[in-house]
């Protein structure tokens, strides 16, 4: 009985650890009051998805390192996800506008998007590949914790020029094969 409920126990950990590798899509509304999904942005290159709130000092610390980010990196698009309550809105709406952030600014107000991720501290911050895997998962805020996710970004822009040169020459193969 004891191993059956290990081996239960184990594959239950196993397809946890499993599901949170990958990000699930999901649905929000913009600044601008559009529905914006994360697969929009999928595909296009790292998404960094940053859930932040008004209130909450250390988020507000980061949001202009995120934006850094975004402005130095063609391929990395910042979702900063505001948790505020719906009361607050125009708060982080003007905080957004007045520190003229280039990001997406989403809103959670039925906290769907905060449960789908299991945010129960905030900031947290995930770095997510163009397939939606979960590259960097980071909770809370210190100055030089941007450099941490420069590094994962720089580490995926090393793979995908490594990827690139290796289909180059896979293809100079064949074609030289072919002659």
């Amino acid at each position: 009985m004891k191993n059956l409920i290990l081996a239960l126990l184990i594959m239950f950990l196993t397809i946890q650890l499993t599901a949170a590798d990958k990000a699930g899509d999901f649905k929000l509304e913009n600044l601008e009051g559009k529905q914006v999904k994360l697969s929009d942005y999928l595909g296009q290159g790292l998404v960094i998805v940053d859930f932040w709130a008004t209130w909450c000092v250390p988020c507000k610390n980061e949001l202009p390192k995120l934006d850094e980010l975004q402005q130095k990196y063609d391929c990395v698009t910042v979702l900063a996800i505001s948790t505020d309550k719906p009361r607050d809105k125009s708060e982080a709406i003007t905080h957004v506008k007045s520190n003229h952030f280039q990001f997406q600014t989403l809103f959670d107000p039925n906290k769907i998007v905060q449960k789908q991720f299991n945010i129960t501290s905030i900031p947290r911050t995930f770095v997510i590949a163009p397939d939606g895997t979960i590259l960097y998962d980071h909770t809370g805020y210190q100055r030089g914790d941007e450099n941490h996710y420069e590094e994962v970004i720089i580490k995926w822009l090393e793979e995908q020029k490594a990827a690139a040169q290796e289909k180059t020459d896979e293809e100079v193969k064949v074609e030289s094969s072919e002659n």
